[in-house]
C-alpha cells in the first residue's frame, strides 16, 4: 500500500485559478505533519496555505494522533 503523503502549497489568487504546488513528500504522517507545521509557521503570505494530501485526497483534520496497536499502526482523526 502506498503511504506517500504530499505537502502541497495552495495559492489563492483574486482573479485567476488557485495554484497547487507539491512542496515536499513524506513516507509517513508524522514527517508530513512536521513539514506542514514548519511551513505554516514560516508563512507570512495570507494568500498562501499548506495542506496535506494522500492518495485519497486532502486531509481535513484538526488533530492527528498515531495510536500503536498490537499488529498494525493505526491513525485516528
Amino acid at each position: 500500500m502506498d503511504k506517500t503523503i504530499l505537502v502541497v502549497e495552495v495559492i489563492r489568487y483574486n482573479n485567476i485559478p488557485t495554484s497547487y504546488h507539491v512542496i515536499k513528500s513524506a513516507e509517513n504522517l508524522e514527517k508530513a505533519s512536521e513539514y506542514l507545521v514548519a511551513l505554516r509557521t514560516l508563512n507570512k503570505d495570507s494568500k498562501t496555505t499548506y495542506e496535506l494530501f494522500n492518495r485519497f485526497g486532502q486531509f481535513e483534520v484538526e488533530e492527528i494522533k498515531k495510536v500503536e496497536s498490537d499488529g498494525a499502526d493505526e491513525i485516528r482523526f
